[in-house]
């Protein structure tokens, strides 16, 4: 079973100081008018708990990967596909220990993922009919990647010198780079417009010359009390479309000055942390940014699940109705701003939370994919 403890950096650094040998956060519902809704489960299965990857290319092909084990320390790399019928276990080559930690594809007949098992990474290739290992990455642990054509697959992570790398595949075959920065997350519009967010909690936008920082101070509120810490904010997930770039946040902070000193004794909750989630949305440039609070409006965002934006300019984020951010609840803002919250439920899940999610291309149709302590599943929208 799980220790809930929060998600954020700095508010687990603050709880360890603070927890006296309990969990210094129970479960509590947020008020936000949440309903509930079904979600049918497609798969149920230990390896899809953790870190799952799922990549839908239309309503009869998508793929879900992840790592199978009985515990967290013991993976094995797996995959399964949807064909419009069926989820269809595919075996992966190697029978490698780890699991899948990123995936992409341009085509049908261009799927490509990421496992990592120890410190090394291999890059596995579906050319429609079978997997094969494309590359091996000894000593580079992977974060992300992008695919843009069978000759263009960027893999970011950190390399052997616990820096920050990235390695292409073009029609010339595997190249390193250094970069100076560790890319956690992207988003890419095209092979020449890649933004991404790093382990140093910031953004950087690749537009084909090289990277660029992009600041978000000015956008990122302050949260300054007297007598107390201010708030840090630790961006955590990134949409980028034609109509703009999408960012969650969180930030927690507003602990007394003398919380963390060792003077305090009892534990500290949730309105000392001062939790906050944030949707920060930047125009196409990213030059002009605005920021949207959302904790009464979506309970605590997950730090996993990009925003899904609407043709319209709707987005679709992953929130939650306690504090912890384990009970997920589907949220949706309209192009007029108007919030919508769902909590995902499924038959023999007391709860669920989402550490994945798509929407298949072509339907109204959502696949989430994440855990209820020990049990794994993918789940489906009716």
């Amino acid at each position: 079973m799980r220790i809930r403890l929060p998600k954020t950096g700095a508010a687990v650094a603050l709880l360890a100081l603070a927890g006296c040998g309990t969990p210094a956060v129970e479960s509590a519902p947020w008020r936000t008018g949440t309903g509930v809704a079904r979600w049918r489960v497609e798969v149920a299965d230990a390896s899809l708990r953790v870190d799952p990857q799922l990549v839908a290319l239309g309503p009869a092909d998508v793929w879900a990967f992840g790592g199978r084990g009985p515990d967290d320390t013991v993976w094995r790399p797996t995959a399964r596909h949807w064909n419009g019928h069926d989820w269809t276990k595919v075996a992966l080559p190697g029978g490698r220990i780890g699991a899948v930690k990123a995936a992409g594809a341009s085509a049908a007949s261009d799927v490509w993922a990421v496992a990592l098992g120890g410190s090394d990474s291999t890059v596995l290739h579906w050319n429609g009919e079978r997997w094969t290992i494309d590359r091996r990455l000894p000593g580079f642990t992977v974060t992300a990647m992008d695919v843009f054509s069978p000759q263009d697959v960027r893999v970011y992570g950190t390399g052997s010198r616990a820096a920050g790398a990235a390695w292409t595949r073009s029609a010339d075959g595997w190249s390193e780079t250094g970069l100076p920065f560790r890319i956690a997350r992207t988003s890419a519009r095209s092979a020449r417009d890649i933004w991404a967010l790093t382990f140093e909690n910031r953004l950087y936008h690749q537009d084909g010359a090289g990277w660029r920082p992009v600041p978000l101070d000015d956008v990122l509120p302050s949260g300054k009390r007297a007598g107390h810490q201010d708030t840090r904010y630790r961006l955590g997930t990134i949409a980028a479309t034609p109509a703009g770039v999408w960012i969650t946040a969180e930030g927690a902070g507003g602990v007394p000055a003398g919380g963390t000193d060792g003077t305090r004794t009892e534990p500290m909750g949730p309105n000392d942390l001062h939790l906050s989630s944030l949707l920060l949305h930047g125009d196409a440039d990213g030059r002009r940014w605005t920021s949207e609070s959302l904790m009464e409006k979506t309970g605590r965002l997950s730090p996993f699940g990009a925003p899904i934006i609407d043709a319209d300019g709707g987005v679709w984020l992953i929130g939650s109705t306690d504090v912890n951010a384990y009970e997920s609840a589907l949220a949706h803002r309209t192009a007029k701003g108007t919030w919508t919250s769902t909590r995902i439920r499924a038959s023999g899940f007391s709860l669920f939370e989402a550490r994945a999610i798509t929407r298949i291309p072509g339907t109204t149709r959502f696949l989430a994919a994440g855990m209820d302590d020990e049990k794994g599943a993918l789940l489906s929208t009716p």
